[in-house]
């Protein structure tokens, strides 16, 4: 079973959410598996067989059934799904319109399939698909009621029939909600985060040298080693850095000026080895990004942090106790 809820985010994605009650059997009381053949061979019964079947076209999606006796179609049911729902929902939830169809006579009908995981997902005590939970409520209320697997476009015309059935449910079947699957949920919460993590890093106050090189923000981690992530971060062997964290009670290098890695790379007379072109103003975002883009100077920049590790004596003022 399950509940729905609305769901409207900050930036205006809305969609229903599912709140999944599962739904407990005892396995005292879970005796279907006589019920469900999954044997690779079709045996109709004598009266009533259901065929079933999904399908998704042009991003659309349909679930269907038809009744069948002795090759005469005796009813019809159709339900177009939202394009969100896959087929494997689609063929679920026919195996399950078809059981309660079937829970509602007196006579023994058995409902084919031509999905051998919708059938095993209703085999299965531990299934946690709130469709395939609700299917197993009907039949083991029902005890008329037998699944079996048929091959697909074997030419059995019950098959035949709900597979052209389910293709017409894309356009003109009723329109019937079910939950989105977990994983399209997921995937539009990911993408939630994402606009709003953006939002956030591109509003934000600190790490803007980061900012320059990294405008856009991803789930997979930027290669870069350790020294690199240090001077990019500006959280390494620097005097701002450790004046921070108290560590130092001067943010200012041995030469006098502002002890930053921008300084330490292209200014400081301590460092001049390993010097890169200083950026002209209102261009640092653009040096930032050129600098950690080319493989030559981010190996200066490596070698750069190593040198001011080496020699902190020399490039940090003394400051009494916290030198």
């Amino acid at each position: 079973m399950y509940q729905l809820f609305n769901v409207n985010t900050e930036y205006g994605l809305k969609f229903k959410a599912l709140y999944t009650i599962s739904i407990k059997f005892h396995p005292a009381i879970f005796q279907l598996e006589y019920r469900i053949s999954l044997k690779k061979q079709f045996l109709p019964v004598p009266g009533l067989n259901i065929s079933t079947d999904g399908s998704k076209l042009d991003d659309k999606t349909g679930s269907a059934f038809c009744v069948m006796e002795e090759d005469i179609t005796k009813y019809e049911w159709m339900a177009q799904l939202s394009p969100f729902n896959t087929v494997f929902q689609a063929e679920l939830f026919a195996i399950q319109e078809a059981c309660l169809w079937a829970s509602k006579t007196n006579q023994q009908i058995k409902v084919w399939s031509e999905s051998e995981s919708s059938l095993h997902s209703i085999a299965s005590i531990d299934t946690k698909s709130p469709i395939a939970q609700q299917t197993q409520e009907i039949l083991l209320k029902s005890t008329n009621i037998k699944l079996g697997w048929i091959k697909a476009h074997a030419g059995y015309s019950g098959n035949e029939a709900a597979d052209a059935l389910a293709k017409k449910a894309t356009q003109e079947g009723i329109p019937t909600f079910i939950p989105a699957p977990r994983n399209h949920i997921k995937s539009l919460l990911q993408k939630e985060c994402i606009i709003r993590w953006q939002k956030e890093w591109d509003n934000g106050e600190t790490g803007r040298s980061v900012h320059y090189v990294l405008p856009k923000v991803k789930t997979t981690p930027t290669p870069w080693k350790r020294a690199e992530i240090m001077f990019v971060t500006g959280h390494g062997p620097f005097p701002t850095c450790l004046k921070r964290f108290n560590i130092r009670s001067s943010d200012s290098c041995g030469c006098g000026n502002l002890g930053n890695p921008l300084h330490y790379a292209t200014s400081c007379l301590f460092t001049t080895s390993y010097h890169l072109t200083k950026p002209s103003a209102g261009l640092e975002p653009l040096w930032w990004k050129r600098v950690m883009s080319n493989n030559n100077f981010r190996a200066k920049i490596r070698k750069l942090i190593h040198f001011i590790a080496k020699n902190e004596t020399l490039l940090f003022p003394k400051d009494g106790d916290n030198n």
